[in-house]
């Protein structure tokens, strides 16, 4: 039999929005991500308050893809605090404009010094993104991130997967967009954003067996849009 895969499911929402995380940052919480129920529903989070997600070092060890467990220990803790200071940023259309959510990824981090694990809690804000799902939600195995040696790798997977639930898939987005959700910083021009993160992305991807491809648009001089063609593995 199979080892069942460990899924990372979330809203669309969620998957699209700003995440403020670095790449240990999101090793850590996509780690956690997998130990929740997306079919359970809100008030049974709230009442049994299972939020809190024990992480071992172990586990981020073979999801960074490093050698030694104590690096992976060192690096969990290093990174748990940090957690506590991050935000994530929601924006959706209205009748009357743009609604923008800010929420805290966790509300508590807990580690001891020598026992190799990691615990975190997920706010009440966010938990609503993670369970009771139906529909319009992003879903991909652990293991696909793992080894990942790039924040923007990351997100461009799980961006395209938001976007398809096939292997293959298709999306042309406005760079505006794009570049909100990719957190690019606001230093870089069109010709940074592409050099620094879509191109080595796509190439970290490539590696694991993705093929992508994408043009840009105009809309006068200016590039405005990208599109994106890829196929999964």
């Amino acid at each position: 039999m199979k080892p069942k895969k460990e899924k990372i499911v979330m809203k669309n929402a969620l998957a699209r929005a700003q995440h403020q995380l670095k790449l240990t940052e999101k090793r850590i919480v996509s780690i956690a991500l997998t130990k929740i129920n997306s079919k359970a529903s809100k008030l049974e989070y709230k009442n049994k308050q299972p939020r809190t997600i024990k992480i071992s070092a172990r586990e981020y060890q073979k999801t960074a893809g490093l050698k030694n467990r104590r690096d992976a220990y060192r690096d969990m803790i290093t990174t748990a605090e940090t957690l506590m200071k991050k935000q994530l940023t929601i924006k959706s259309n209205t009748m009357t404009g743009t609604k923008k959510t800010v929420i805290n990824w966790v509300a508590a981090v807990e580690y001891e010094t020598g026992r190799g694990e990691v615990k975190i809690t997920f706010t009440d804000k966010i938990m609503p993104y993670l369970c009771a799902i139906e529909n319009r939600f992003t879903e991909y195995a652990l293991t696909e991130a793992t080894g990942i040696k790039s924040i923007y790798t990351w997100r461009l997977m799980e961006f395209l997967t938001s976007w398809s639930t096939e292997k293959t898939g298709q999306r042309t987005i406005s760079i505006d967009k794009f570049n909100e959700m990719m957190e690019t910083p606001t230093s870089y021009k069109t010709g940074d954003i592409t050099k620094k993160i879509i191109d080595p992305a796509i190439t970290e991807l490539e590696k694991r067996d993705w093929t992508i491809s994408y043009e840009k648009e105009k809309t006068g001089r200016k590039i405005s849009h990208l599109t994106f063609l890829w196929r999964k593995p």
